[in-house]
């Protein structure tokens, strides 16, 4: 079967110290290099029904994209999937990721701050239009982008609230971005604000991560 992949075409952040973006970092990936700045992950996640594992060997830079796979097929724990972070730290940033999502269904595109399960903030995106999430935020079976702070007790209180893929977003490069400030979280597709949140905005400084 094949694989699920997450196409990065360049992702760039603008760091803020205090309150002011002062420096910007950008990651592209012509040639096949992986670009310094970013690690791969390898370690397991656990989880119910099935646990992961996320494996350096399926994060791929080719042909002006990294690649973030999930071998088809897969049916068993650990499911091998992929993930990169940033090797520094963020507080407060505006973070724009140009990326093709993946339309085989069974995965999640992640893109997120986080420091731990109640200081996170993240864009979803959720493969498969007949997921429990997808089917309770879009009634015409369609898949919508997540927006979501996590709570003080990480998922059990979390708000998610979604906006509108584009059409076209498992073909095309789109702009997926993220702002997050001392009091608000702003979630944009392609420049246009979608939604923002002002409730359990993160505080605390954390790594930058992009998964499958």
């Amino acid at each position: 079967m094949a694989s699920l992949a997450l196409l990065l075409a360049a992702t760039s952040a603008n760091i803020a110290l205090a309150q002011t973006f002062a420096s910007t970092t950008t990651f592209d990936f012509a040639g096949n290099t992986f670009p310094t700045g970013l690690v791969k992950s390898d370690w397991p996640v656990e989880d119910e029904p099935l646990s992961r594992l996320l494996v350096p060997e399926n994060v791929r830079v080719q042909d002006g994209f990294m690649e973030l796979l999930v071998p088809g097929g897969q049916s068993e724990s650990p499911i091998l999937c992929a993930e990169v972070a940033t090797e520094f730290r963020v507080q407060s940033a505006s973070v724009r990721t140009y990326a093709i999502l993946t339309d085989e269904h069974g995965v999640v595109n992640g893109m997120f701050h986080y420091h731990n399960v109640s200081q996170e903030t993240d864009i979803e995106w959720l493969s498969d239009p007949e997921s429990f999430q997808n089917i309770e935020f879009s009634a015409n079976g369609s898949r919508p982008l997540m927006y979501t702070n996590q709570g003080p007790n990480g998922n059990v209180d979390a708000i998610t609230v979604s906006g509108r893929a584009p059409t076209d977003a498992t073909t095309a490069v789109h702009e997926y971005r993220l702002d997050w400030t001392p009091d608000a979280t702003r979630f944009y597709l392609d420049g246009v604000l979608h939604q923002t949140q002002t409730r359990y905005v993160p505080s605390a400084p954390g790594e930058w991560y992009w998964n499958n």
